[in-house]
């Protein structure tokens, strides 16, 4: 089983509200990347805030399990401290996305979790290489949960992955890492970006 974790328990200090229930052309934005994560994994965990239930409400639908994440002001490694505990058991794999990069593709994460199959023993970590540098999703096999659980600091797993050498494998993919949604002016640029391809696919 292949698990999906996608990280929404941020506190969203430098948007001035809660970023991830903003509107993106009609869509909240954690509703976005939690579609883009769920079509592409076993099961979904959402690790969201004590308090949730807008956030929740903004993923009405969508077949998700959601884990508290007590330790928001820790940054990202206590939200993947949070999912990665909350884990069930018999996932072989847990593929991490960040609920604020709602232009995720699915077919990237799908991408992913083949090349972890297809290398499975010799692999014991996938992540995506874009035109601008590395950047998630991040595909963590079950023997690193342990190490999942002892990150502290807001740098997420990026040292861990350093450590892994040879034993990751780097998914190739053709343009900018997805954009990350931090400020209300990061928002209207995507915006802008969502429109324009819009248009593009129905021309």
């Amino acid at each position: 089983m292949i698990a999906g974790l996608l990280l929404a328990g941020g506190e969203s200090r430098r948007f001035g509200s809660n970023k991830l229930l903003a509107d993106l052309a009609g869509r909240p934005v954690v509703r976005w990347s939690a579609d883009a994560l769920a079509h592409a994994v076993d099961t979904l965990l959402v690790v969201v805030p004590p308090a949730s239930a807008s956030l929740r409400a903004a993923l009405d639908g969508v077949s998700s399990q959601y884990v508290e994440n007590v330790g928001a002001p820790e940054g990202m490694s206590g939200s993947i401290r949070a999912g990665i505990a909350a884990l069930p058991a018999g996932v072989e794999a847990a593929v991490i996305a960040l609920g604020d990069q709602p232009t995720i593709d699915p077919q990237v994460v799908r991408r992913v979790v083949e090349v972890w199959r297809a290398a499975r023993g010799t692999t014991r970590a996938v992540t995506t290489a874009y035109a601008d540098g590395r950047g998630h999703p991040t595909l963590f096999a079950a023997a690193l949960f342990p190490a999942l659980l002892a990150l502290e600091g807001d740098r997420g797993a990026r040292d861990l992955l350093a450590s892994l050498g040879n034993q990751v494998a780097v998914v190739d993919v053709d343009g900018a890492r997805p954009a990350d949604v931090d400020t209300p002016e990061a928002l209207e640029a995507l915006a802008r970006d969502v429109a324009r391809s819009s248009r593009v696919e129905e021309s």
